[in-house]
């Protein structure tokens, strides 16, 4: 059961301009029709709601007055994760959970957002969109009450990791075009570093010799070209340009 000191501490946060909304006190689920999004600051709203459900847990939306990093430590490996980052977190407001985890508060940041074990097994964040129980209201323990420190840096690197590099498509040489153009296609993939933009300006330019007499199309041609000299280890965007420069030479 919650703490008898639920509905006072209910309006003392409203006095202190922290919205509040109360939630089932067994799946800590929202009690108001609209969840979070009608969590008030209003006085009489906030006594109506406890004098209702006195049991009632307090839920607290997340990502405007600050954000949090919820660990459920009763699974062991977000307990493993936690001891192993303890060191690097700062010090700021945690609260214990009913459960035995910890809610770490942190500043207000946009980037920290509503994930589920984005960081760690276990280990979710709550930021705009999102709220946490108040479980000092519950008579639960809180560490570093008066601190409430920016999220680290390498939080928000973990949240927001920088997105993969594409794997580029390599361009189908067509088995006809092999058989007309083996030499060329041969040459310019094999050819060795200090050679390779003069030997795909080369291929380039005796492809472009078979644009104008029909027997290839001008982009299949360069697409060629730029893929047989990426296969020579030249970057994909440095032999486009050799080979459009060929292009262009020739008009």
């Amino acid at each position: 059961m919650a703490a008898p000191c639920t509905w006072t501490s209910a309006l003392r946060l409203a006095q202190r301009g922290v919205c509040v909304f109360p939630c089932r006190e067994d799946t800590k689920a929202p009690l108001t029709p609209n969840g979070f999004k009608d969590a008030s600051t209003d006085p009489e709203i906030v006594h109506a709601w406890w004098t209702e459900r006195p049991e009632a847990l307090i839920g607290v939306p997340t990502g405007t007055k600050f954000v949090a990093v919820d660990f459920d430590l009763q699974h062991e490996a977000a307990q493993r994760w936690y001891d192993k980052n303890q060191a690097r977190l700062p010090v700021t407001r945690t609260h214990v959970t009913r459960s035995g985890g910890r809610h770490l508060l942190f500043k207000p940041n946009p980037k920290v957002g509503c994930s589920a074990g984005k960081l760690g097994p276990h280990v979710d964040t709550r930021g705009l969109g999102g709220y946490i129980i108040w479980w000092p209201a519950a008579g639960l323990e809180v560490l570093h009450a008066l601190a409430l420190a920016s999220v680290p840096d390498w939080i928000i690197e973990a949240l927001h990791p920088p997105a993969p590099p594409q794997n580029v498509v390599p361009y189908p040489i067509p088995i006809n075009v092999h058989r007309q153009f083996g030499g060329i296609v041969r040459t310019v993939a094999e050819a060795c570093e200090g050679e390779r933009n003069s030997i795909c300006f080369w291929g380039a330019c005796l492809m472009r010799e078979f644009v104008t007499q029909n027997a290839i199309g001008r982009d299949a041609a360069i697409e060629i070209v730029v893929e047989a000299a990426s296969r020579a280890g030249l970057p994909r965007n440095e032999a486009r340009r050799t080979v459009l420069s060929a292009f262009r030479q020739g008009a």
